[in-house]
C-alpha cells in the first residue's frame, strides 16, 4: 500500500544548532515492496496503453526492482518498435 502525504521533507539551517522545516512537499509512505512494483506496472500499462494479465503482473511482482525496471523498459521499446 502506497499512501499520499503531506509533510516536512526540507529543512532549513537556524543558527548553529537548530534546524526548521522549509517547507512542505508530498511524499510517499511506502509499506511493502510489491506495492512500488504493482505502482510501476501500472505506470507502465498507463503509458502503453496495453493491459497485461494478472499472470504475467504476478510474476513480474516478484521480481527485484531493478530486474523489474529493466523488463518493463525493454518491453515498452519493443513495443515502439512493432508500432513503427
Amino acid at each position: 500500500m502506497i499512501e499520499h502525504h503531506q509533510g516536512y521533507t526540507a529543512i532549513k539551517r537556524h543558527g548553529q544548532n537548530s534546524f526548521r522545516p522549509a517547507g512542505k512537499h508530498p511524499f510517499k509512505i511506502i509499506h511493502n515492496a510489491r506495492a512500488v512494483k504493482y505502482d510501476l506496472i501500472q505506470q507502465f500499462e498507463a503509458s502503453t496503453g496495453i493491459i497485461l494479465p494478472s499472470g504475467v503482473k504476478s510474476n513480474l511482482c516478484t521480481q527485484t526492482v531493478p530486474d523489474l525496471g529493466r523488463e518493463l523498459a525493454i518491453m515498452k521499446l519493443q513495443i515502439k518498435e512493432l508500432k513503427k
